[in-house]
């Protein structure tokens, strides 16, 4: 009772009044061939579904669903995406779904009975090839999950474990995948899952948002569940820290997306901690549709069908803050239900954003840095210290933020103390108990230019 009192009241505070974006998306490119064929024509007129992204041999890749092919685009140079592969399959469909591996794209569809489909980009620019297509494993899956430190890949929905997880492994042969496992569980249906280790978080539509413990393929655990409130849970995302997930809840009203609290996982106890929602239409049209969320660093990227693509600050993982919108579904002035803004992919190492609209194709985006730039600094204290340093990002920039290399030198210029912080660590810790007393100089030097250096007391 407590979790739904909770929920209703985190419901009625995720209706946020429409937030002024603090950066600017631009569109570098955009591709659509109104000659492809359509899904569901008539109804939803869906082109183009899942997108996905790899970069290998020093290019960038989108990969995109259309209704009967799997499209491949270079966007190295972003302005100008080039399709460097377009592979056919047997039947049109509203549903394709993609994760990479090894430099391969797995690619899975469903109502379909095209199976698995394997993409070797290893030899790219110069060959891209379908190196794996069977249904000899399983005609059809939902969405595709997989974890790229086993190899291992979960398949959602698919028509071998309906009620649970087909799980594959190409650890050993990244173009011949086997069978570990094909389980039912206790949530049932399961439309898309993320996985972090052996650790499985299955959005399994109105039965809920379930945690499963995957050690043992073929002997799965519940780690702990969220009972459905109403909403469909569709996709969710693990904070960097994975403390805390964010969950979408897929149903043509529109529901904010949940923001799911997960540090007493281990006492198998999760729970709602809050919730956030923006309509991007006026006031009085609410049934925006949050679809994919993905997580990058400190930046959450929503592709919120008709609404296109949003992004949130989440420094405070409990309170999600909207700085960016673009859409790509600028003709909609009602909500449609199922249209626009399908996914997204935001990490290709040039910073540019893949998205994929159902009706409008390939999105290339970029951000738009504001005038003057980015002056990044950062406080260095307690001085005098004893036994730590802390460092602490000024005016952090979650979209701009850089890599920061930290130096410690004596007073006689020996350096004594290097080490990088990541651009998504707001503060750092460092520990010094191993110094002598005395007087040094810290130095941080920002990627972008920006230096602070300081004189240090060590007591």
């Amino acid at each position: 009772m407590r979790r739904i009192v909770l929920f209703c009241l985190c419901l009625l505070a995720g209706f946020h009044v429409k937030t002024q974006s603090l950066y600017n998306l631009t569109r570098l490119a955009r591709w659509d061939d109104d000659a492809l064929p359509v899904a569901s024509p008539g109804n939803l007129n869906v082109q183009y579904s899942g997108c996905w992204g790899l970069a290998v041999n020093n290019r960038e890749y989108a990969i995109l669903g259309a209704a009967r092919h799997v499209l491949i685009f270079d966007v190295t140079t972003p302005a100008q995406p080039a399709l460097v592969g377009k592979f056919e399959g047997k039947s049109n469909t509203v549903w394709r779904e993609f994760k990479s591996y090894k430099n391969r794209v797995y690619a899975v569809s469903d109502a379909t009975q095209e199976g698995l489909m394997i993409f070797d980009f290893s030899q790219a620019p110069d060959t891209i090839r379908r190196s794996y297509w069977s249904n000899a494993l399983f005609n059809s899956a939902h969405t595709i999950t997989l974890d790229t430190l086993s190899g291992r890949i979960y398949l959602n929905g698919s028509n071998v474990a309906s009620q649970g997880l087909l799980v594959l492994d190409v650890s050993n042969n990244p173009d011949q995948p086997s069978v570990l496992a094909a389980v039912s569980l206790p949530g049932g249906y399961i439309h898309d899952s993320y996985v972090r280790g052996d650790t499985v978080y299955a959005s399994s539509g109105f039965a809920g948002y379930y945690v499963y413990d995957m050690t043992e393929p073929s002997k799965p655990k519940v780690l702990a569940s969220l009972p459905g409130t109403g909403g469909y849970h569709h996709n969710s995302w693990l904070s960097p820290d994975g403390r805390f997930a964010y969950c979408t809840e897929e149903i043509p009203t529109g529901r904010p997306i949940l923001v799911v609290d997960l540090q007493e996982l281990a006492d198998n106890n999760i729970e709602i901690r809050g919730s956030f929602f923006d309509p991007q239409l006026p006031a009085g049209e609410n049934n925006a549709i949050p679809h994919n969320v993905y997580v990058k660093g400190h930046l959450l990227f929503d592709s919120q069908y008709e609404d296109g693509l949003l992004v949130y600050d989440i420094s405070d993982p409990a309170d999600p803050k909207l700085i960016a919108h673009y859409d790509t579904h600028p003709e909609n002035t009602v909500y449609n239900r199922y249209y626009g803004c399908w996914g997204n992919y935001p990490w290709l190492p040039s910073g540019i954003i893949i998205a994929g609209d159902m009706q409008n194709g390939l999105q290339v985006l970029g951000w738009e840095k504001p005038q003057g730039g980015i002056s990044e600094s950062a406080g260095i204290f307690p001085n005098p210290a004893h036994d730590h340093l802390t460092i602490r990002r000024l005016n952090y920039s979650p979209v701009f933020a850089t890599d920061c290399r930290f130096r410690l030198f004596t007073l006689m210029g020996q350096r004594i103390r290097e080490t990088v912080i990541p651009a998504e660590t707001i503060e750092k810790e460092l520990p010094l108990g191993w110094l002598s007393p005395g007087v040094y100089v810290a130095e941080l030097r920002f990627g972008n230019g920006s230096r602070v250096i300081k004189k240090i007391v060590i007591e």
